[in-house]
């Protein structure tokens, strides 16, 4: 706890404290406006319900409450507001600079007030204005990675292949909302496990847009610093630092083979070798040698056999490796892969 109260300073009383709190207040919703203006043009939903500091300190306990591994650019505590249970995000400028971790913290706020309203987004409550950044307040429908759902080799947190398909399904309908719906596309750029939550009735809701970037009007891509996680970031995006939709498609296509093989993306091992190798490569590898259960996961196929099964995995390791080709002309649209999904788990169903 002490270093976070280093990291998030007001957690400590100080002289000033309501004079800092007002000015926080002024400065995050000018920049909330100028963003939401800029991305979304008048076609952007309000209001955003806003919270004080003292709201939040209160209702979480003075913050007492850590949820763990939910985040890495801050922190995100539970609480209780208002008779129902929430999520706190917190930002600090961990490894950053103040003016990119508020950049980050506006982006995520404003790109989450526009999509909450979708079922596989996490749902936002409000946010507070008068902390050093916005601090985003969200509904606690759950707070369990789709990571940790991988990780786990039990029954307890067992994912059927049919249940990865819906996550897939879903978690594409959002990335393809975010491409389609505005005046502009909208690029995720850091689609992890770690980004979407499955709550307590298995839905899997997609949050943290802190790295989100629009295209800029007429044009389709856009340049900027390098940001994403190691074996997930698309390689063209890594070399020249431009982003496109394809970039977001790359790392859908990485999703869907760690839902697939139920492995990282940089696996830490090989047979024959200690050195890590990349699941995409793992996975062509075993295909080439025709080895199909050697990179399934194995809870997948626990009380599941039989031929249709077996097409069916491969449809769906076959769209993941078009995701995750390198040429970005070779990769399907977002839109495609989400229908494709939809004609994959229906003939799950049949």
């Amino acid at each position: 706890m002490d270093r976070i109260r280093k990291a998030l300073p007001f957690l400590k009383a100080r002289n000033g404290e309501e004079e800092e709190r007002s000015s926080n207040f002024l400065k995050n919703g000018s920049l909330v406006l100028e963003e939401l203006i800029e991305s979304f043009g008048g076609r952007y939903k309000l209001p955003i319900k806003s919270f004080t500091a003292k709201q939040l300190i209160r209702a979480s306990n003075n913050f007492s409450e850590q949820v763990p591994h939910m985040t890495d650019n801050g922190y995100m505590f539970r609480g209780n507001l208002e008779g129902r249970p929430i999520v706190v995000k917190l930002y600090s400028n961990i490894g950053d600079s103040d003016k990119c971790v508020l950049r980050g913290a506006t982006r995520d706020l404003v790109i989450t007030s526009q999509m909450s309203h979708l079922k596989n987004v996490f749902k936002l409550i409000g946010c507070s204005f008068e902390f050093k950044c916005p601090a985003i307040v969200y509904e606690c429908a759950g707070t369990e990675l789709l990571a940790k759902y991988l990780s786990h080799k039990n029954d307890a947190k067992r994912l059927s292949w049919g249940s990865r398909i819906k996550i897939a399904k879903d978690i594409a309908n959002v990335i393809g909302y975010l491409h389609s719906a505005f005046p502009t596309p909208i690029i995720y750029r850091d689609l992890t496990p770690n980004k979407v939550i499955i709550d307590q009735c298995g839905v899997a809701k997609l949050f943290d847009f802190t790295f989100s970037i629009s295209l800029p009007p007429g044009e389709l891509q856009v340049e900027d610093r390098v940001k994403g996680t190691f074996g997930y970031l698309e390689p063209q995006y890594a070399i020249t630092g431009f982003i496109t939709q394809k970039t977001d498609v790359y790392g859908f296509g990485m999703l869907m083979l760690v839902l697939f093989s139920g492995e990282t993306a940089i696996m830490k091992y090989q047979e024959g070798t200690v050195e890590p190798i990349h699941v995409r490569d793992y996975i062509k590898d075993c295909l080439d040698n025709a080895q199909i259960n050697q990179i399934l996961d194995p809870q997948i196929i626990e009380g599941e056999n039989g031929d249709g099964l077996r097409q069916n995995l491969l449809a769906f390791l076959d769209l993941a490796l078009r995701c995750t080709e390198y040429e970005r002309a070779d990769r399907p649209d977002m839109l495609d892969v989400a229908k494709e999904l939809l004609h994959i788990e229906k003939s799950v169903r049949h």
